[in-house]
This record gives C-alpha cells, sequence and structure tokens, in this order.
C-alpha cells in the first residue's frame, strides 16, 4: 500500500476522532511476512472462541493471520471463505441453538441470495491500521467505536453519495459485518460500508456501546479524501469531538 495513505489517515483520524481505537485492516495473502499465526484455541464452555476475542491481540497491535486450522469458531468459515458447505452443525446450531433464523430452509435460502465467496489466498490477516507495511493490500478497513465514532464514520459513508443507503446493516454473523459483506462489496460499482454486529451471540463479547463500521477499501479512500471538506470541519463535530476526550 501507499505509505502516505497510511500517514494522511493517521493524522486526519487524531485530528477528527482524537484517542479513538485505531481500526483494523485486513486482506488475503498467501505470505505471512512475519505475522504470527496463532494456535487455533482451545475450545471454551460454549464449545467455541469467537473472532472477536482472537481479535484482541490485534486491536493492541499484534498483527495475526488465520484460516480453517486455527479460527476459534466454525461459524466464520464461511463468512472468511474458507468453506462453502452449510453443513447440518451449522443449521442446527443457528436455527436451534441461537435462534436467529426460524427454519433451516430459510438459512438455506440467505445463503443461496449472498453465496460464500472462496478466499482467494491462504490467509486472512488482521493488522491494526499503525502496523500496516508497504507490501500490504488492504481489503477491508473496520472500526470500533461507540455512537458518536460510529456517527462520524456514517457521515463520511454517505458525503458524496447520490443515494442515502451507502452504509447498509445487513443479517448475519459477526464475521459477516466485519469482512463477508464488505468483501461481497468490493466487487460492487458502489461499494458499501456494513454496520455491526448485529447478532445477538456475538452482541455478548461487546460492551453495550461499541459497535463496528466496516469499510471495502474503495469507500474507505474516498472517506478520507473528503475528511477535510466534510462536517468533520464544523462546530457541531468540534463539539462531539470534544466528548472524546471522556472516553474511559
Amino acid at each position: 500500500m501507499d505509505i502516505e495513505i497510511k500517514k494522511r489517515f493517521m493524522e486526519a483520524w487524531e485530528k477528527y476522532f482524537p484517542g479513538c481505537e485505531l481500526p483494523i485492516a485486513c486482506f488475503y495473502t498467501n505470505e505471512l511476512n512475519n505475522v504470527e499465526f496463532p494456535k487455533a484455541p482451545k475450545p471454551n464452555s460454549k464449545g467455541y472462541t469467537c473472532i472477536f476475542s482472537q481479535l484482541t491481540p490485534v486491536r493492541k497491535g499484534r498483527a495475526r493471520a488465520f484460516n480453517k486450522k486455527n479460527l476459534g469458531c466454525f461459524g466464520s468459515f464461511l463468512p472468511f471463505g474458507f468453506d462453502f458447505e452449510l453443513t447440518e452443525d451449522i443449521k442446527n446450531y443457528v436455527c436451534n441453538v441461537e435462534r436467529v433464523k426460524k427454519s433451516y430452509d430459510l438459512l438455506e435460502n440467505m445463503y443461496e441470495h449472498r453465496p460464500p465467496k472462496q478466499a482467494p489466498a491462504k490467509y486472512l490477516v488482521f493488522k491494526r491500521w499503525d502496523k500496516l507495511e508497504e507490501q500490504d493490500e488492504p481489503q477491508v478497513v473496520f472500526f470500533f467505536g461507540n455512537p458518536d465514532v460510529i456517527t462520524g464514520l456514517h457521515g463520511l459513508a454517505n458525503f458524496d453519495s447520490m443515494t442515502p443507503y451507502e452504509v447498509i446493516a445487513p443479517f448475519g454473523t459477526g464475521c459477516d459485518s466485519i469482512v463477508g459483506f464488505p468483501m461481497h462489496e468490493l466487487a460492487s460499482e458502489q461499494p458499501k460500508a456494513v454496520l455491526g454486529p448485529l447478532d445477538p451471540s456475538v452482541r455478548v463479547n461487546f460492551k453495550p456501546d461499541i459497535s463496528t463500521f466496516s469499510t471495502p477499501w474503495p469507500k474507505f479512500l474516498t472517506m478520507l479524501e473528503n475528511m477535510d471538506t466534510s462536517f468533520l470541519t464544523t462546530i457541531s463535530w468540534s463539539k462531539i469531538k470534544s466528548r472524546f476526550s471522556k472516553i474511559k
């Protein structure tokens, strides 16, 4: 990637979102390039480890790579492109354990509307923004933030659009919201950002006021380009910005 883009964003982020958590970039690659490929976590009392738990070190600055061998939750295989089969285990878990879809038929139809895409490379790498290097090629950038942060990102995503629908909140897993749907949006003529996670089984791992906002790379670049000419320069935003210093 262009390191100037990395620098520009970090300067703009600190200017308009001071003290807020840096986003995470993710991309597929066949080379680890010194990125850690952690061992698969041991099953917890629920029998799985959520990807958001596995991303905790990434949020602290330690890049990590994943594939089917070390993902702690079988529910992440489809959204991340490392599996294509909607197994009986998945159907049972979604419909009978989590109870977020009424029937197997509805679940199967949902995946027919948005078939899983095959991972284009061996690994899916997650890096905090400041850890990106020249050889990295981000495909999706996602943020963790409170309603004020999400408001700013939502506004930027819609700033230069001809429709009011530049941010979507489709039904799916937490993995879908940060990677699955945004990766699909890369093929769109007008890639949209994705709000999440809205999966109840994932929300239990989040603080009540924190959500994710995931942007395909082209959308991210336009958001960055517009920061200095948008509402972020207004008195209204300065009042919101002043609240970031109060976040604990």
